[in-house]
């Protein structure tokens, strides 16, 4: 008679603490990689829709609060290396985020309208609407870390590479150990320095 409260009592700790152990796993924050194409605001769309940002160029505008392109609209990507030593990256859009960049920038241009590109929420660029946009290729010129790069990459395939196996399932993480970085001194060795 003792044995079957004693057998209840461990049958019910051994539920509660399954449970606790699977609620603490799904706990584990996952790593998100976001970017958001915003549009610049119109006077109409009030304050809900609307909300005042600085540019990179400290002009002062208000954006749309719901991105016309986000990472859901992107098929795949090529990243390259700017300039100013920052990286960018050619986003290849699937459909609708082709359709939407189109009829945005067909509505748009001329008007000196601006698209404020945010990665993992940083504004990296800020771009202005002269032309319209009919390939599906929205270009962030420049702004990103090489970090953000990698993170790309591993998020998505690139362009021209989208039904490749490799880039369908990528086994190992993408190490930005061969973009933009400077040459090691045992990659110099031998070499003689420039002449100026």
């Amino acid at each position: 008679m003792k044995r079957i409260p004693l057998l209840l009592g461990v049958t019910c700790l051994l539920l509660a603490t399954g449970t606790q152990l699977r609620a603490g796993a799904s706990d584990k924050k996952k790593d998100v990689f976001t970017i958001r194409i915003h549009g610049e605001a119109s006077p109409e769309d009030g304050q809900k829709f609307s909300v005042p940002v600085t540019l990179l160029d400290s002009r002062k505008t208000t954006l749309s609060i719901m991105p016309l392109l986000n990472e859901h609209d992107i098929k795949s990507v090529y990243p390259f290396k700017a300039p100013d030593n920052t990286g960018g990256a050619y986003l290849r859009l699937d459909g609708h985020g082709a359709n939407l960049l189109t009829e945005y920038s067909i509505e748009r241009m001329g008007r000196g309208n601006v698209l404020a590109v945010m990665v993992n929420g940083r504004q990296v660029a800020d771009l202005i609407v002269d032309k319209a946009v009919r390939d599906g290729i929205f270009v962030i010129p420049s702004g990103m870390t090489m970090a953000e790069e990698a993170r790309l990459v591993n998020a998505f395939p690139l362009i021209g590479q989208e039904n490749s196996k490799n880039q369908k399932k990528k086994k190992q993480p993408f190490a930005p150990a061969n973009i933009m970085l400077p040459p090691k001194a045992s990659d110099l060795s031998g070499a003689s320095a420039p002449v100026q």
